[in-house]
């Protein structure tokens, strides 16, 4: 009698390798990004770089790996670290208007979580209707999906990748050892350079506007309102590297601000009298630039709402189609949904509760329930135009979603900006779910474990994000004074815009002009056929210029090699290298924030 057959061994997808590496790299990501985010005032997305190390651990390391335990992986890892905008756009807003020790870290903490859960819960139904019906293409679902297919490939990515990391590891401890271990480094060895005159070298800054004006030539031929101050800065240039040519509209938006608006208000006698040239770009920024970039990005989101509103249509058909094929569940049950629902948005209720200054629990069962709906109807809008183009405003959301939340609270900011933390969290999650589920489809994953994979871990990324943003605002406080803003290493420019927003708010005295015009014109651009351009052009209109300049010029080297050596030969290895960049400096700098916070302040 001969033996049966065995059974055929089940295909590797959820397994504790692949779930333990995508939280562990997720938090990794998380903070690094979080630290950069700080910065330059924007984030990019962690699935491709957690899809190549994922080959070179999974594949690489262990010997095991396959496409869908990779894609688990990656998933995973993405919904961890994806809630770190929208923590980095609105809390750091408390910092800058001393409100941070009248918050309650446990509940704004438990708000955040609630958001992350609610759009997660929110955004699964919409599945069928944007994948299987309306096959939005989800450009980054569809590049981590060619990521997967190519294990071979993908362990010598990690390779590359992690050579980025070290690179930027090297450059980013030179700029920073002098003041931190007090060893010479660049800064020191500039100072050495006889041929370049005092202040052109700062500690991670290169003023090329001054060094011009040191030369007879520059003198007769440049502005000194000018602000070309470049920052030595690899994650900006990784960041400019990975979007490439749409990043030149950022760029473009940032030199609009600071070379011709700054110099034309200087000449033109727009300034106060004690502005000279050398502080007319800062005074641009606070009184020009910000409103102007705040009503670009606002006008810009509203318009974007309005083309994506029929998605709501879609999205309630969809849960009618969300059962299986065959006897096999492609999503978690309705009820199952309901029932996370319910218990985020009890958190959220209760977060409300304690922050709202007269605890009336009808105005916080308003503000959380408002936030939840809103949630529901910005989530599905943000996945949509993701879906369509890779482009979210969630900037525009933040400070839409603040601006309602100060009115249903009478003015009151902590509640308003725990809401509107908790809103941007939801959203940035309705976002990388669906782009998640994309990859997943095009691979071969199972819808359903996605999805309760990423409801079990996705709690995790806002409790990372507010300890790496605690943690720099401590250090930044040490060193400067005050906790985040400009002339500090953490400019938080996304959270001085809402601080500009909430503090016309409150005072009553908005630059109502300023901000129609910017709106008027966000809203035309918008329509202008290039998804999102009012709301690119208003975001860069703030962001501090010395790390827009490296981010420009990453964009440009990008389409060099694109046009050099192709695009899928850029692609597979060169943007890996750049992600490398990003993660580099950002694990580099937290680490020397913390050294410097446990040793007091006195690294």
């Amino acid at each position: 009698m001969s033996a049966s057959p065995s059974a055929p061994r089940p295909y590797r997808e959820i397994t504790w390798e692949a779930v333990v590496f995508g939280v562990l790299i997720g938090v990794v990501m998380n903070a690094a990004i979080t630290y950069s985010g700080l910065k330059i005032g924007f984030t990019i997305g962690g699935s491709a770089i957690a899809a190549v190390l994922g080959w070179g651990v999974l594949r690489g390391l262990l010997g095991k790996g396959t496409v869908v335990e990779n894609n688990i992986a990656q998933t995973v890892a993405s919904s961890v670290n994806t809630s770190n905008s929208g923590v980095i756009f609105t809390v750091p807003v408390l910092y800058l208007l001393g409100l941070y020790a009248k918050v309650d870290l446990v509940w704004l903490t438990a708000a955040t979580m609630a958001g992350a859960i609610l759009g997660v819960a929110f955004i699964i139904p919409t599945r069928k209707q944007m994948i299987d019906y309306e096959r939005l293409r989800f450009p980054t679902g569809t590049a981590v999906a060619s990521v997967l297919r190519s294990p071979g490939e993908g362990v010598r990515k990690a390779t590359v990748l992690i050579v980025g990391v070290l690179v930027a590891m090297v450059v980013f401890f030179f700029t920073q050892s002098q003041e931190v271990f007090g060893i010479s480094g660049y800064a020191e060895w500039g100072r050495e350079l006889s041929f370049l005159p005092d202040g052109v070298l700062g500690a991670d800054t290169i003023d090329v506007g001054k060094w011009i004006l040191s030369t007879e030539w520059g003198q007769a031929l440049w502005n000194p309102a000018f602000d070309f101050k470049w920052a030595i800065a690899p994650f900006a240039l990784g960041a400019g590297f990975i979007t490439g040519r749409p990043g030149l509209v950022v760029l473009a938006g940032g030199l609009l601000a600071y070379f011709v608006i700054s110099p034309v208000a200087l000449s033109s006698g727009w300034m106060p009298a004690d502005v000279d040239a050398s502080g007319a770009a800062g005074w641009a920024l606070v009184n020009m630039n910000r409103p102007l970039g705040i009503g670009l990005l606002t006008g810009g989101a509203f318009i974007g709402l309005c083309f994506a509103f029929p998605a709501i249509g879609s999205a309630l058909k969809s849960i009618a189609r969300s059962g299986g094929r065959d006897g096999e569940r492609e999503e978690l049950p309705l009820s199952a949904l309901l029932v996370t629902a319910l218990g985020a948005f009890a958190l959220l209720f209760f977060a409300a509760e304690h922050s709202v200054a007269d605890g009336d629990p009808a105005k916080s069962a308003l503000i959380a329930g408002v936030g939840t709906l809103w949630m529901w109807f910005a989530g599905i809008v943000i996945a949509q135009c993701t879906g369509m183009t890779d482009w979210s405003p969630i900037s525009g959301i933040a400070l839409l979603t603040v601006m309602v939340c100060l009115f249903l609270t009478d003015n009151q900011v902590v509640p308003a900006v725990l809401i509107g933390a908790a809103v941007c969290v939801a959203i940035t999650e309705c976002a990388d779910m669906m782009q998640d589920l994309k990859t997943g489809s095009m691979v071969g994953g199972s819808p359903v474990r996605q999805q309760l994979l990423e409801l079990a871990v996705v709690w995790i990324g806002p409790a990372v994000s507010l300890a790496v943003v605690g943690m720099l605002a401590a250090t930044n406080y040490a060193k400067f004074g005050v906790y985040f803003g400009p002339g500090t290493d953490m400019p938080a420019p996304q959270a001085a815009a809402l601080e500009g927003v909430i503090n016309t708010i409150r005072g009553g005295d908005a630059p109502v002009e300023l901000y129609g015009m910017g709106g008027l014109v966000g809203a035309l651009l918008s329509l202008s056929g290039m998804a999102g351009l009012g709301v690119l052009v208003g975001l860069s209109m703030y962001l501090p210029l010395k790390y827009l300049l490296p981010y420009g010029l990453g964009c440009l080297i990008q389409m060099l090699f694109t046009k050099a050596k192709g695009a899928a030969w850029t692609e597979s290895w060169c943007v890996p290298f750049a992600a490398g960049m990003i993660v580099g400096e950002g694990l580099l700098g937290i680490l020397f924030a913390g050294m410097s916070l446990l040793s007091g302040g006195q690294l």
